[in-house]
């Protein structure tokens, strides 16, 4: 299956290659190993997260996006030399259960090469500064500030506080879901409408929503039709401050309706700059509201020469990419109340220079009853080489001294691209 995979998508890049003199690119690849121990034993646990883009034109531009997904490298590689054993009899309750285990063990390390996207482009509709995409998959995101680097050419103003490094376990023991920097994304089969008139950029998104977990009946899971959302976004840069604005409606034709809305802000004037974002990452109509179906962050920073510190309180949606976040260790309770603060102190700028370095201070807690108070000091180095930027961190846990909780350390290498 896999080498039929491979096969088929080396076979669409030469056929794009071949017609269209396409151009092959890699706009995110995530590598990141891990050092640490696990049931006892120490162990390196790698993850990888790429995509590549083949793409080509301009005015009738279309991009083909490839991804691969492999939440743990060593366990793919070794469950791909070992067989499933064969019951001699009938399995009792318990044998059953550990076989399941085992199944469902080896379906969420596999490694997944995917097509994440499909999009085609008209730019300059009518000779207007208007363009016409109609995409498959994965599409843009939804309040997370990334594009003013793209549209505009800014530094990038999201926040760090994203992907492996602070999430590498995943969101509801899901190791490709996570927390990505957006509020939410839009994902599914449709048609994006964006105007770009000078530092003001409106997007309308209508698609057939693809984002929603599979219905599940008699612990299967099945796929779920009827599901069509619409997205308004609006993007305003100026020197000073900038603005992304969003809202966005989703009819279900199983289940509730879903509303979702947000605005990302960003100040900075000398040596200071303050990063926000808020909003409803998801509410199912006829049910109750409250702080759980809210995305907020803040971060203020502070710049002086190579000198810097930026300081990142987020506040954990449960509602999150029309996913529900349940509480690992308590499944009848819904993950509430939970929030990072993230202390970064730095030498260097990873964007202007070659080099970075300095500490981080992370502390996940629950705000509500303050319980579960996890403590992270991590001194770390960053640098770029062509086209990659190395990260390399030592997480320390403070707790385990004391009360002999979690790891007491965990070694950090993380590679991804830096154009």
């Amino acid at each position: 299956m896999k080498k039929c995979l491979i096969t088929a998508c080396l076979s669409i890049f030469l056929l794009c290659q071949a017609l269209f003199g396409a151009e092959i690119t890699v706009p995110s690849l995530d590598l990141v190993s891990r050092a640490g121990m696990e049931d006892g034993d120490f162990s390196i646990r790698s993850s990888v997260e790429a995509e590549i883009a083949i793409s080509g034109g301009y005015k009738y531009g279309f991009s083909l996006g490839l991804g691969a997904e492999i939440p743990n490298l060593g366990k793919s590689l070794s469950y791909g030399r070992l067989d499933l054993p064969y019951a001699a009899a009938d399995p009792t309750g318990t044998e059953y259960n550990e076989m399941i285990d085992e199944i469902n063990d080896r379906l969420n390390n596999q490694a997944i090469i995917s097509v994440r996207s499909l999009n085609a482009t008209i730019r300059e509709v009518f000779d207007k500064p208007l363009e016409i995409t109609f995409f498959i998959g994965h599409f843009d995101k939804l309040g997370s500030g990334d594009e003013f680097q793209e549209y505009f050419g800014t530094e990038n103003i999201g926040t760090g506080l994203r992907g492996f490094f602070y999430y590498a376990e995943g969101l509801n023991n899901d190791p490709f879901f996570r927390f990505n920097g957006a509020i939410h994304s839009v994902m599914g089969t449709g048609l994006a409408l964006k105007g770009v008139f000078g530092n003001i950029i409106p997007a309308l998104y209508i698609y057939h929503d693809l984002s929603f977990p599979m219905y599940q009946e008699n612990q299967g899971g099945s796929y779920q039709p009827g599901r069509y959302s619409a997205d308004f976004k609006l993007l305003a840069n100026g020197e000073n401050a900038k603005f992304e604005l969003f809202m966005g409606y989703t009819y279900a034709n199983h289940g509730n309706n879903v509303l979702r809305g947000g605005a990302l802000a960003w100040f900075g004037t000398g040596p200071l700059s303050f990063l926000m974002q808020a909003g409803i990452s998801g509410y199912e109509t006829g049910t109750t509201m409250d702080i759980d179906n809210c995305y907020f962050l803040m971060e203020p920073r502070l710049r002086f020469d190579k000198f810097g510190a930026n300081l990142t309180f987020f506040y954990h949606p449960v509602y999150y990419m029309n996913r529900v976040i349940w509480d690992d260790d308590n499944p009848a309770e819904k993950a509430r109340g939970r929030a990072d603060i993230n202390l970064r102190v730095f030498y260097g700028d990873i964007n202007k220079s070659a080099f970075e370095t300095g500490l981080e201070v992370l502390v996940n807690l629950k705000v509500q009853n303050g319980e579960e108070a996890r403590l992270w000091i991590s001194p770390f180095i960053s640098t770029v080489t062509t086209g990659l930027q190395w990260d390399l961190a030592l997480r320390f846990n403070p707790r385990y001294f004391r009360d002999k909780e979690g790891d007491p350390m965990e070694g950090f290498i993380g590679i991804k691209t830096s154009y």
